[in-house]
């Protein structure tokens, strides 16, 4: 591991500081002791014939420091790794050299007991610790990303099959609706407007699916151009005939609260679908046995549209709505998966604008698109 080689090159580095300051201590002391006692040393060195005091200052020596090992005025006997002469005079005069042995093993323990080498552990430690948790970090972000990698291509696949496998039962239905001569032309309306969404649909999927192996450069480009933009009231009038016909126990009723004929959004016609559809598939599913309506109201509010679909379901709790919209989350469903709500929010904030909500329980659900309007500036930006 590359920290722990970091780890054991510092280690060594403090070792060997720490022990040459030890060896610098020790000699330092020593050095000390003979310039108190130098005089009376040099004297028995020169007149030979008293060694009582000499053998009694150099005994004390090893007193003075653990490390002394061995104290000779000749040459230490035996092998000595680190020793050291210290030079003898009287009055300015050579008077001999004491020759000081010191003790590796102590010197060693000394090393390891210093706080230089303490500290030196310690943060080695430290920076052995932040490493591998750095590491260890790093490398289940790769792994995240070789996961998030593996299922985008499983995905993308299922994506890609599925738009293909569409095509065939879309055809034929979109041959039946031109043929089909005693079908009224209401019904061939709905029929009609169902295959579209059908069909784009599986663009979408198509489009996504290579999106997740092609790369970003793959994902169909908004529309977002002044003379090609979604029209939200023939969306929603769209919509209400699809949702009147397939659900005529329910009251839906649609009001325009903009005197326009035609009002273009920054959102692609295909997710403006998939996203009011979610939202009005939450209200039928949480809507009353009997008496069950749906109201769709389209208001201006400086400087964005809010379309607001309210319903007299059973509601949801308080406590729930915050994190009604994360992913994952659902309320109220057997087979809820958490990605209607999440994907509205998600699809609206991607062109600056957010979803609302707001319920009590036993009155209803009131959900809010907050779409920002086309502006000059908005118009200039993109083109």
């Amino acid at each position: 591991m590359p920290w722990m080689t970091v780890f054991l090159v510092v280690l060594a580095s403090v070792s060997v500081l720490s022990f040459v300051l030890e060896v610098n201590r020790a000699q330092g002391a020593v050095a000390q002791y003979f310039s108190i006692w130098e005089e009376d040393i040099a004297k028995s060195l020169l007149v030979k014939q008293d060694s009582t005091l000499l053998d009694k200052i150099l005994g004390q020596l090893k007193e003075v420091h653990s490390s002394v090992a061995k104290v000779s005025v000749k040459s230490v006997e035996g092998s000595c790794s680190f020793q050291s002469s210290i030079p003898i005079t009287l009055f300015s005069l050579p008077a001999g050299q004491v020759q000081v042995c010191y003790s590796t093993a102590d010197l060693g323990l000394k090393t390891v007991t210093s706080p230089i080498f303490l500290i030196g552990v310690f943060l080695g430690l430290m920076l052995v610790s932040f490493g591998s948790r750095r590491e260890l970090i790093n490398r289940m972000q790769e792994q995240k990303l070789q996961s998030e990698l593996e299922r985008n291509k499983e995905i993308s696949e299922i994506s890609r099959q599925v738009a293909h496998d569409i095509r065939g039962p879309l055809m034929a239905l979109t041959t039946l609706t031109q043929l089909s001569h005693e079908m009224s032309n209401e019904k061939k309306e709905l029929l009609s407007l169902a295959v579209g969404r059908i069909r784009g649909i599986a663009d979408d999927l198509l489009l996504r699916g290579r999106a997740l192996t092609g790369g970003a450069e793959a994902l169909p480009k908004q529309r977002t151009l002044p003379g090609d933009q979604t029209d939200i009231i023939q969306v929603a009038d769209r919509l209400l005939k699809e949702y009147k016909f397939s659900y005529p126990q329910i009251q839906f009723t649609w009001h325009q609260h903009v005197k326009a004929e035609k009002l273009e959004l920054p959102l692609d016609e295909m997710k403006l679908l998939r996203v009011l559809g979610n939202i009005l598939n939450n209200s039928i599913e949480a809507a009353p046995e009997s008496e069950a309506s749906v109201s769709i109201s389209l208001l201006d509010r400086d400087q964005n549209w809010l379309l607001q679909v309210m319903d007299n379901g059973s509601g949801i709790p308080e406590e729930v709505l915050p994190q009604l919209m994360n992913e994952g989350k659902s309320f109220g469903k057997e087979n809820g998966n958490g990605l209607g709500l999440y994907d509205a929010r998600k699809t609206l904030q991607a062109v600056g604008g957010d979803l609302q909500i707001r319920s009590r329980v036993g009155v209803g659900t009131q959900v809010i698109m907050v779409i920002p309007k086309i502006t000059a500036q908005m118009s200039e930006r993109i083109s």
